[in-house]
């Protein structure tokens, strides 16, 4: 335990000579303001991977400790009080994600009784496959790769800030005191029982409730003197300019470079790598010997027509598990369906690989992207095959899912970004707006005793699908409430998800757009959107139950006793939505 601590806590030469806070680098103010404003704690760069494998989300800071210290800095607590928070999870976990004890407590505070449902979050985050004995041991956090570990991270820091357990929230906001706020986090989170180490700073409790009180603040106080001022309040990444990419690619590059240069302002000459005819196994050369960026956009496998798993994994040794790879799917002739099914696999199960597919997006106007010979792209597709890159990198498109731009705003638009317990009737007012045009046009609303038009399940899901493009004619002829709308989608040939009505969906195939019915209820899923939340976005009907649009908490398999049907328009495209009918408080937005 104690080299353990001194791992994670001791102050390093790196530290000392660290003019710089050494967690990460802040962004520019205006940047700060922004995502301060709109609720935005931290930044997924390559956007919604809950469709396309394991989570990519980045948190500030180099060690465990560091991250979850910066991570309370965004939620607003003071240093002593963050410094009580992981003195408590070095005394439970030695700060372990995924550690163990006795197979019935786990992760970092190691919840006992509220463990099934911590779970639950894990499966729903994609991270199943970490809650396995392999992964209890203290050096358990070396095996996970870095993206996945601050997804776990995420999703546990999250649970303990959810609505079951935030009576320790203003309990511990009564002191700055390290040691002091360890006990209130031992006695109001942890809930202090047996031992024979007494309680002797939180007043109510001193000399009463027991546990391994005295550790938990000599942790607090080292984590203080070692982190006190140096946490960063914003983690984010900007949009990539083309600084940290190197791209290899073949022919298709080569007629796309200027194109890519386009894209990406900052990119230059020696970070792109490509010749015609080039196969596989020489660019795997090729990247051995460049100086690779943080990012790797490999388009190459059109001169190769059957790939293995070998050729994958030696890309992924090369390259190394703390760089993201940018896999773009082949097109030509015939033949190449089993690289793309092997790159969509390999992306599925690595978090930090990101698909691009340019097969699916050329085929849907061949004559305008590629030239005669079905493989090489015209002036159109070079401009597509750059946008593909961008798209992926930046985060609109990951795996083959896309989200388009208007579906986002829309969604951040009408919803609140944080969940509130019910009543809760107060519209943003864009949603408000988007009411009001709703009732103008005579389209369903929805609405209750409780906060009017709008405040409503199927009204919420009626109007943004409706206004994103999803589908304009979502729920008419007539509108009515969830039993109608799950009608509707049947009878416009809606796909469903599940393999079944009554069996349980496999959400690894769930994308944005996707709108979800339980009985009496019905919600949609908006994957992950950077300063949103949850995957999901509902809103409630009601009298004590009403809520206006805002991140919900429902879950993706079962609800109100029955099995949770998704539903998907197989005629959209999110990635090119009209945005005809989105409203914002000054109107609509013009075509």
């Amino acid at each position: 335990m104690l080299n353990y601590l001194k791992k994670l806590l001791c102050v390093s030469l790196a530290t000392i000579l660290c003019v710089q806070p050494c967690f990460a680098t802040l962004p520019e103010e205006g940047i700060i303001d922004y995502f301060d404003n709109n609720g935005i704690y931290y930044y997924n760069p390559v956007g919604d991977r809950d469709n396309c494998g394991s989570s990519a989300t980045r948190l500030a800071g180099n060690t465990v400790a560091e991250k979850i210290w910066n991570y309370f800095v965004d939620k607003g607590f003071t240093d002593g009080q963050i410094a009580g928070i992981i003195g408590n999870g070095m005394a439970e976990s030695g700060l372990t994600p995924t550690r163990s004890v006795d197979g019935s407590y786990w992760g970092i505070f190691q919840w006992g009784p509220r463990r099934p449902q911590l779970w639950q979050k894990m499966e729903e985050a994609r991270l199943g496959k970490y809650l396995g004995p392999e992964y209890w041991g203290a050096g358990a956090e070396e095996m996970i790769p870095e993206a996945d570990l601050d997804a776990i991270l995420t999703v546990e820091l999250d649970f303990l800030m959810g609505p079951d357990d935030i009576s320790w929230i203003d309990a511990i906001k009564e002191t700055n005191d390290p040691e002091t706020a360890a006990e209130i986090f031992l006695v109001t989170f942890e809930r202090a029982v047996g031992g024979n180490d007494p309680i002797t700073l939180y007043p109510p409790y001193m000399g009463l409730l027991y546990q391994g009180t005295t550790a938990r603040r000599k942790f607090a106080r080292e984590a203080y003197d070692e982190y006190s001022g140096k946490g960063v309040s914003v983690s984010v990444s900007k949009e990539n300019s083309g600084k940290d990419i190197t791209i290899i690619g073949d022919s298709i590059t080569v007629g796309s470079t200027s194109a890519i240069k386009e894209v990406f302002s900052d990119i230059t000459d020696d970070q792109i790598d490509a010749r015609v005819s080039r196969p596989w196994a020489e660019g795997l050369q090729i990247a051995k010997k460049m100086e690779l960026k943080d990012t790797v956009v490999f388009a190459l496998g059109t001169n190769n027509v059957s790939l293995t798993s070998s050729d994958i994994d030696e890309l992924i040794s090369i390259v190394g598990s703390n760089r993201t790879i940018v896999l773009l799917t082949n097109h030509g002739p015939a033949g190449y369906e089993i690289n793309n099914a092997l790159f969509e696999e390999y992306a599925k199960q690595n978090s930090n690989i990101i698909l691009a597919d340019w097969n699916t997006e050329v085929s849907k106007d061949p004559s305008k992207y590629l030239a005669s010979d079905d493989v090489h792209p015209t002036a159109e597709g070079a401009k597509l095959f750059a946008q593909l890159i961008s798209d992926a990198i930046n985060g609109n498109l990951h795996n083959g899912c896309s989200v388009s731009g208007e579906f986002i705003e829309l969604v951040l638009a009408y919803a609140w970004p944080t969940y509130h317990n019910a009543p809760f009737t107060e519209k943003m007012p864009a949603y408000a707006a988007a009411v009001d045009q709703s009732i103008a046009e005579g389209r369903y609303t929805g609405g209750g005793p409780n906060g009017g038009p709008g405040i409503d399940c199927g009204g919420f899901v009626t109007i943004l699908v409706q206004n994103s493009g999803l589908a304009s004619d979502y729920n008419t002829n007539p509108g009515g409430p969830t039993s109608r709308q799950e009608q509707w989608v049947q009878e416009q040939n809606w796909t469903l998800i599940n393999a079944s009505p009554s069996t349980e969906v496999d959400t690894s195939l769930l994308q944005a757009g996707d709108v979800a019915f339980s009985d009496g209820h019905t919600f949609i899923y908006v994957g992950e959107i950077p300063g949103f939340d949850s995957v999901i976005a509902s809103a409630s009907i009601g009298g004590d139950t009403a809520r206006a649009p805002m991140a919900g908490t429902e879950g993706l398999l079962t609800g109100n006793g029955a099995i949770v049907r998704w539903y998907r328009n197989p005629k959209f495209n999110p990635k090119s939505t009209p945005g005809t009918r989105a409203t914002t408080p000054g109107g609509l937005i013009p075509n």
